[in-house]
């Protein structure tokens, strides 16, 4: 059986699954970020719809999840591909930015984990068909918001794997598919 197209959604491995196919890779960032569960502070008011609460200089952030808080010090270590574990140093990082900002002490982590979030080389999503080859199409570099974003991006690529007409709603929010057409990312030689 032949597949008429290929559709690289392979986030961090994007450019090896290129490389695998015979395509030209994009030049893919996967950066680690970290991120911890801590409980509530004791003493301290709770409110599960409460808002996401930044730095000014967006170095760290926490949110409310569950019956705590989800923290990260919004780390972007160049990572290669893989299976992304926290550092314990980022750990701590997180714990005492969460401390500062709220003036309270963190009794236990209930959980952390690391992942990739990916970018273009210039930090916007690619989506679209590779240059050095038509059926062979990129759906990467989400950057870390793939979950809000995916659906709007899964429409566009649809409609250039179908050629079809970009959906209206894409069309009438501004979306320029130049923006993200892996093309962008490709100079010419000096």
């Amino acid at each position: 059986m032949k597949a008429r197209a290929i559709i690289n959604s392979a986030g961090a491995w994007g450019d090896d699954v290129a490389k695998r196919s015979g395509v030209m890779p994009v030049g893919l960032l996967p950066l680690r970020r970290t991120i911890v569960t801590v409980p509530k502070p004791e003493g301290q008011p709770f409110d599960r719809q409460g808002p996401v609460v930044l730095d000014m200089d967006e170095e760290f952030y926490f949110k409310p999840e569950g019956d705590g808080y989800l923290v990260t010090p919004a780390d972007e270590v160049p990572s290669a591909p893989c299976d992304a574990q926290p550092e314990l140093e980022d750990v701590a990082r997180a714990v005492q930015f969460f401390e500062t900002a709220t003036q309270s002490k963190v009794s236990r982590i209930d959980a952390k984990w690391a992942g990739l979030r990916t970018f273009g080389p210039d930090r916007l999503p690619v989506v679209g068909s590779a240059v050095d080859e038509p059926s062979f199409f990129w759906n990467v570099g989400q950057g870390g918001y793939g979950i809000q974003t995916s659906p709007a991006w899964t429409d566009m690529l649809a409609s250039f794997v179908l050629g079809t007409a970009m959906p209206d709603y894409l069309v009438r929010a501004g979306v320029d598919a130049r923006n993200f057409s892996p093309a962008r990312l490709i100079t010419e030689p000096a």
